[in-house]
């Protein structure tokens, strides 16, 4: 078996949901929200390097790099907009 055999979109949704009991390990509704938006930060730099590198295939080159800033770009932002309906003024976080 080679990476090019893995269902990409399972594996990386298994990857992302084992990230997330380490990476919010500890907050709850009192922590800040700045707090929240950095580690949420920190989940895009993880999961867009995890994901450039198995997009990649079988061999990983140097073509890598410019890769890891797409996808690396494209997780905070969908991360940020993903937060930003919770910890707007009007999202679920903001609210309790």
């Amino acid at each position: 078996m080679k990476i090019s055999d893995l269902d990409v979109a399972e594996l990386v949704d298994v990857i992302g949901q084992a990230l997330v009991p380490v990476l919010y390990r500890g907050l709850d509704a009192s922590t800040a929200p700045h707090v929240w938006r950095e580690r949420s930060q920190l989940n895009a730099e993880l999961m867009g390097r995890l994901v450039a590198v198995i997009q990649c295939g079988d061999v990983v080159g140097p073509d890598v790099f410019p890769l890891i800033d797409v996808c690396t770009a494209r997780m905070a932002e969908s991360y940020a907009e993903s937060f930003g309906a919770l910890l707007g003024p009007a999202g679920s976080l903001s609210k309790l």
